[in-house]
């Protein structure tokens, strides 16, 4: 038995989390406590919250949105790469061991575009602005040209979006399989949790 603390950037993702990771990892002998961070993420609340935290788990790790990040770099040099790594080394040298940070590319909306025709029904619009964006970039996980171009603005462009409300529902009903179909940094992700249990 493995106990991992998975600490996510809002209520979005920690309901995504509990309601699909979570019973998932559990077939894997991967037992999650969620923490929520409810927004504003920047590396010095991420080293205040999982410091305390993380001496009560096996293992630790994250699921960010890229553009959540606070103050993430002075001249756009900030890469997932970048950012994975300041989480990891904000947390105590004697526990870096247990992190497994990860930022989702560019924001958790970017997997709601896994499924056009479930992610169409649940925001009650058109699938053809969908089909465009997923025409103009070939993986959904690269959906972005600027912070004003990001998944979420592009879904609030076109629908009414409450991203409490629908994002959970949405990816519930795509289904873990779909989402990692699509969305190759999750599923990588995903994959190197589901190992902790071997």
């Amino acid at each position: 038995m493995v106990r991992l603390l998975i600490s996510a950037e809002g209520h979005s993702e920690y309901k995504f989390i509990n309601e699909a990771v979570v019973p998932h990892l559990a077939q894997f002998q991967v037992f999650v406590t969620t923490q929520n961070m409810k927004g504003n993420i920047s590396i010095d609340r991420v080293k205040t919250k999982l410091n305390k935290l993380i001496y009560n788990h096996d293992f630790a790790t994250t699921l960010y949105d890229f553009y959540g990040f606070k103050r993430r770099g002075l001249e756009g040099s900030e890469t997932k790469e970048t950012l994975e790594q300041k989480i990891k080394t904000s947390i105590e040298s004697s526990q870096q061991y247990k992190v497994i940070s990860y930022i989702q590319m560019y924001e958790f909306e970017a997997l709601l575009f896994s499924d056009a025709e479930i992610m169409a029904k649940n925001l009650n619009v058109s699938q053809d602005w969908i089909g465009e964006i997923l025409d103009e970039f070939n993986d959904v996980e690269k959906i972005n040209n600027s912070i004003e171009t990001a998944p979420s603005k592009r879904i609030a462009k076109n629908a009414k979006y409450i991203k409490t409300q629908h994002a959970p529902k949405i990816l519930q009903e795509i289904g873990l399989l779909k989402i990692r179909e699509k969305c190759q940094g999750f599923n990588a992700w995903l994959t190197q949790l589901e190992g902790l249990g071997g």
